[in-house]
């Protein structure tokens, strides 16, 4: 069996991704900043018979990220499908002539850093299985952009 990994997993997009992939016999790596959250998305996921596991990280802390996903894999084996769908702070959407260094550097690290750090984590895995999808499902400045925000 094989792991679906979400990073930014909520009660709405992220609760039917991984019952979708559950369904066709995923294991679920839940991976969000709150384990209470996580804990409780997993305990219901397990109650309808799914294999699903919740894992704290920050994705702006590439450290935690990494770890997370690693644990995920020690616990439920290989990552072949990952899903990169965290909401982006509202501190991020600046108009841009008022954006700052700090203000971008917060983007970037959601946007960017985080982004690397799980495909790298967990490409050799899917390269091992020699298959492999990566999902980012985020961007909806990219259908409707909105003006004068960086």
């Amino acid at each position: 069996m094989t792991t679906l990994a979400i990073i930014g997993v909520s009660r709405n997009l992220g609760e039917a991704l991984a019952r979708r992939f559950g369904k066709e016999g995923y294991s679920l790596a839940l991976i969000s900043r709150s384990q209470e959250r996580l804990d409780a998305l997993a305990s219901d996921l397990q109650a309808d018979g799914f294999t699903a596991r919740g894992y704290a990280a920050n994705v702006r802390d590439p450290e935690s990220l990494i770890a997370a996903l690693d644990q995920a894999y020690q616990e439920l084996g290989h990552i072949e499908v990952l899903s990169y769908s965290p909401l982006p702070q509202k501190e991020f959407l600046r108009p841009l002539l008022e954006s700052t260094v700090t203000d971008i550097k917060a983007a970037v690290e959601f946007s960017v850093f985080g982004p690397v750090a799980a495909v790298h984590q967990v490409l050799q895995g899917m390269r091992f299985l020699k298959r492999g999808t990566v999902l980012f499902v985020n961007g909806g400045s990219a259908v409707q952009p909105v003006q004068h925000f960086a």
